[in-house]
């Protein structure tokens, strides 16, 4: 068996992946003009990618249904953390204000 598939078969390309993208948050974070701040940016994305990993480790590697259910819903909660500090800052944005409407849209029903 070849090695990449032998660390694929046990699982060990996951952990390799997850060594990679934390590596990747610490040196994001340290390159940062506001370290801290970074890291409450990125933190959720980083964990529901962990929590993917994670599951799939856990599948290649043979473990229980139930094991990689409760990773994968951990990372659906992770993703919705994400999403939303992702969107609140732009939530006014996001509602629709139907009470200003352009004059020229109802002035074309004029014409």
């Amino acid at each position: 068996m070849t090695l990449l598939a032998d660390w694929l078969a046990r699982g060990w390309i996951c952990a390799a992946a997850l060594a990679v993208l934390w590596a990747e948050l610490v040196l994001l974070c340290a390159l940062a003009p506001h370290p801290r701040q970074r890291l409450g940016q990125l933190l959720p994305n980083v964990l529901a990618g962990s929590c993917l990993l994670v599951a799939l480790g856990l599948a290649l590697t043979g473990a229980s249904a139930l094991a990689i259910l409760v990773v994968l819903a951990l990372s659906l909660v992770a993703h919705v953390a994400d999403v939303a500090s992702r969107l609140g800052p732009q939530a006014s944005r996001l509602s629709r204000n139907t009470e200003t409407l352009s004059s020229p849209a109802t002035d074309t029903h004029r014409r």
